[in-house]
């Protein structure tokens, strides 16, 4: 990858801190299955994002050696929870951490093994199936978590940019498998563990299509294929409306905190980290390759939604370039019934509103895909 700019060098060294940065991003590190004392503890020990790393997946070894210990105890649901934070940690560490890719993906490669450890200590019946979906030359990693009853819709989630399958997603599929949903979560082309096979391509939905093509053929677990939504947070609140639009097996669609479009100029305003991701995703060379595909995204190239979409989006979002120009380009291109929960101070993905719009999405999908 390309080496370190002076404005990244200084970015990583001075300004991204506990008081201008991870604060802000305490939410999200909640859901990830980690206390907010240890997070604490552990940012305490950062001096600078060089070290941010490093740091996460040193607490993240040393929660997995204590859930080691405890199976062998027998304390296997203190095992579980333990394995569960320890993946949490690795991906905290690995997260957006692009200044050595070697460390980045040991990290990630520690995440997925502390979640299987997990998943391997729930009763069989609430263990998340892994399935492989083949798709083109390889095949898609996903787990499929299966509600109390038979005959339920499916949620697929779509991951952000740089997010991985294991950690955000097993909150959120908790919650609505609890809520009576079967949920789907994958690591699409360019993410997390598909990212060695394939890196991602323009016309990611067609990953989804494959999914969906692929639980047709194979429907043993008794899922109601007739009602699909899909949810995507961050970058993926894009990808989730545009597979919706090409996908007409899918009856519903949210997008939180997602783009609609990226202008020559708006491209100029991501964040390096950003455009950092979006290089080791695609597999670009350079910075400047990643700025010019910010260029080539547009919702209105896909076909206009005509289904029930729900656009939630915060007016003080970072990542987003010009946030409300963003959400009403996509709900001038919604022709179906839609909706927009804005947040004026709301941050990335109204992460400092989880408590109201996760369960909102929740029962939005209860409204569309079960009344």
């Amino acid at each position: 990858m390309e080496k370190l700019s002076v404005k990244e060098e200084i970015l990583y060294r001075f300004i991204l801190s506990e008081r201008l940065v991870y604060k802000h991003w305490y939410t999200r590190f909640l859901i990830c299955g980690v206390d907010l004392a240890r997070i604490r503890r552990v940012i305490s020990r950062i001096k600078n994002f060089y070290g941010w790393c490093a740091e996460w997946a040193k607490e993240g070894e040393m929660l997995y050696k204590m859930a080691e210990d405890a199976v062998v105890k027998g304390d296997t649901y203190t095992a579980r929870c333990l394995f569960h934070e320890a993946a949490g940690c690795f991906h905290i560490g690995q997260h957006i951490y692009f200044i050595d890719l070697e460390q980045k993906e040991e990290a990630q490669e520690n995440a997925r093994l502390s979640y299987k450890k997990a998943i391997e200590l729930y009763d069989e019946e609430k263990r998340p199936i892994r399935l492989d979906i083949p798709f083109r030359e390889t095949g898609i990693p996903s787990y499929l978590r299966l509600a109390a009853r038979p005959n339920r819709p499916l949620i697929i989630h779509i991951n952000g940019l740089d997010n991985i399958k294991e950690v955000e997603n097993h909150y959120m599929g908790s919650l609505l498998v609890e809520a009576g949903f079967n949920f789907f979560c994958f690591d699409g082309p360019g993410q997390g563990e598909m990212r060695k096979d394939m890196k991602m391509v323009p016309d990611y939905e067609k990953a989804v299509s494959s999914v969906i093509d692929w639980l047709e053929a194979n429907n043993s677990y008794s899922i109601d294929l007739k009602r699909i939504g899909v949810s995507g947070w961050s970058f993926g609140g894009y990808l989730a409306p545009r597979a919706a639009a090409y996908d007409r097996r899918i009856s519903c669609a949210i997008g939180n905190g997602g783009v609609g479009y990226i202008t020559a100029e708006m491209a100029k305003m991501v964040n390096p980290i950003w455009s950092r991701d979006l290089l080791y995703v695609t597999g670009f060379k350079s910075v400047a390759e990643a700025q010019d595909a910010w260029k080539k995204i547009d919702i209105k190239k896909a076909p206009p939604l005509d289904r029930p979409l729900l656009i939630i989006h915060g007016g003080k979002d970072v990542v987003v370039p010009r946030p409300r120009q963003q959400v009403d380009y996509i709900m001038s291109w919604a022709v179906g019934q839609k909706e927009l929960k804005w947040y004026p101070d709301g941050e990335h993905c109204c992460a400092n509103y989880f408590d109201e719009i996760i369960p909102y999405s929740i029962d939005w999908f209860r409204k569309y895909l079960l009344k």
